[in-house]
């Protein structure tokens, strides 16, 4: 299966693997240097600056994607409203469904103004302007009767391999979450609570999440930078991270995700 983006304005859908690890900010330098070889900074990490996400990740009231997220069942999915930099641009409406190791994420496009108007009334007004992508996001939604429930925000530097069609590479740092139950995706600068502690990580020191994002086979390089820096492949679900301590009350455990690449 290969990434492919739809004919549809303002709608993509990418399929993927992806895998996760932990590095430290000591390594990231070394690692970021390796990556030149093969990769450049994509278009919103033009400067060497870090960029802010903010997602709105919606649920029912049971948490049922949590759950399903948690339970590890193979075919599961997460809703997510996505917004860059101070959440005042356009948005992104998301489904990312996991299909045993495959990632599908559809995502559709919405100004700020449609977004503003209709936040107001719970995203109704979006079917009147709803491309494909968009009205299964509206959909999925009304079926499970998902609302906004966690806001997650991190900061990410991104890049993209100039000799492959489809590789991604990112570092994302700062992750902190608030619980939100409006449509608000810039939240209230006196609620964040951070998600990415040292006990997080089971370290001494919070670390950074390394994600590689790759169609079809991997390349060489991409095994070979996570073998030359030793790099352990660990499952972390900012989402899932934000309800065990936002709604569970609990520290989250360390997952450690054996296997694919790990270099011990």
């Amino acid at each position: 299966m290969t990434a492919s983006a739809s004919t549809t304005p303002g709608t993509i859908r990418v399929a993927r693997s992806e895998f996760k690890y932990q590095i430290f900010s000591d390594d990231l330098p070394a690692i970021r240097q390796w990556l030149s070889r093969y990769c450049v900074p994509d278009e919103n990490s033009r400067s060497g600056d870090w960029y802010a996400i903010r997602s709105l990740y919606l649920d029912t009231n049971e948490f049922r994607l949590y759950r399903d997220a948690e339970e590890k069942l193979p075919f599961r999915f997460k809703l997510r409203a996505r917004a860059y930099g101070d959440a005042t641009g356009s948005i992104k409406l998301e489904v990312k469904r996991r299909i045993q190791d495959l990632i599908v994420k559809t995502s559709a496009t919405v100004r700020a103004p449609q977004w503003a108007e209709a936040a107001g009334e719970g995203l109704r007004g979006l079917y009147d302007i709803a491309t494909p992508s968009m009205a299964e996001f509206l959909q999925l939604t009304d079926t499970l009767g998902a609302t906004p429930r966690m806001l997650v925000y991190y900061e990410r530097q991104a890049f993209s391999s100039f000799l492959d069609g489809y590789v991604r590479v990112t570092f994302d740092r700062h992750m902190a979450c608030q619980t939100m139950r409006s449509w608000d995706l810039r939240g209230d600068a006196r609620e964040w609570v951070c998600v990415d502690a040292p006990t997080a990580f089971a370290e001494r020191d919070s670390a950074y999440v390394m994600e590689i994002k790759f169609v079809d086979s991997p390349p060489a390089w991409l095994r070979d930078l996570v073998l030359r820096f030793g790099l352990q492949r660990r499952g972390f679900s900012k989402y899932g991270r934000a309800v065990q301590r936002m709604v569970l009350g609990f520290e989250p455990a360390l997952d450690r995700t054996p296997g694919a690449w790990s270099a011990a």
